[in-house]
């Protein structure tokens, strides 16, 4: 079908099409732009923020568009809207956190003893567990362990990423039990 003609299609025609084509995935996608845009800058006036936050807010548009279902009630535009703006508060929880740990740490004293080698050498250590937990999780386990250490509820990861709460318990166990052997 020629893009033209995905302009006169409704939202629920689009997104049954965009299942299998990509033009029709594309036309959803840039109708909802606007909305990404507007919600970014909402929430950001520094133009660079504004950016990242708008990648963070396409993902969750991309994911929307994926994972709609008509049969809940909810119209696309306002399923679209939520995932979006979750997203969004998500990335800017975790900003917010990252700067006050960066500002936390900037306060932590180092032991006297402690030289610059040995404090290089504990890095290296913390980045290989780190790498090696990272390349033994599945991408379940990865996305339901950084939801978790963000700070969100079992029924918060579950809602976040489209699973059931008794699935996010049984990634976080599984995550554990890798944890425990590294």
């Amino acid at each position: 079908m020629p893009q033209e003609q995905f302009k006169s299609l409704s939202d629920n025609e689009l997104l049954l099409l965009a299942a299998s084509d990509e033009a029709a995935y594309s036309e959803i996608v840039s109708r909802y732009l606007g909305t990404v845009r507007r919600l970014a800058h909402v929430y950001l006036t520094n133009s660079s923020d504004c950016d990242d936050l708008m990648s963070e807010g396409i993902i969750g548009l991309m994911k929307a568009v994926k994972s709609y279902d008509s049969q809940k009630g909810a119209s696309f535009s306002t399923y679209a809207y939520v995932c979006i703006n979750n997203r969004m508060l998500t990335a800017l929880k975790k900003t917010n956190r990252i700067i006050s740990c960066e500002e936390n740490i900037a306060d932590v004293k180092l032991p006297e003893n402690q030289s610059p080698e040995s404090i290089v050498l504990n890095r290296e250590e913390i980045d290989e567990v780190v790498s090696g937990i990272a390349n033994n999780l599945s991408k379940t386990e990865k996305s339901v362990f950084e939801l978790y250490m963000q700070g969100y509820t079992y029924s918060g990861i579950a809602q976040e990423l489209g699973l059931d709460t008794k699935a996010v318990d049984n990634a976080l166990l599984r995550v554990r039990r890798k944890l425990r052997r590294k």
